[in-house]
């Protein structure tokens, strides 16, 4: 188990923050039809790829300030 130092928590927390709102942005894209009738296969592909890959950054950066 890492602890996490007094001066890493602040920055955990904006990293965290930071996160929360890009994958509440690309969900938004994601749950937008009109987004989603109009952008190439490949556009959406991407923004999916790109939502997992925060939500698993997010999960990691929880996980350290959790213990």
């Amino acid at each position: 188990m890492t602890d996490v130092t007094s001066q890493e928590q602040p920055t955990l927390n904006e990293q965290i923050a930071h996160l929360e709102d890009e994958i509440h942005r690309i969900s938004n894209k994601l749950n937008n039809s009109g987004f989603v009738s109009k952008a190439p296969a490949a556009t959406i592909e991407k923004e999916k790829n790109r939502l997992a890959d925060f939500e698993k950054d997010l999960q990691a950066l929880q996980d350290k300030l959790a213990s």
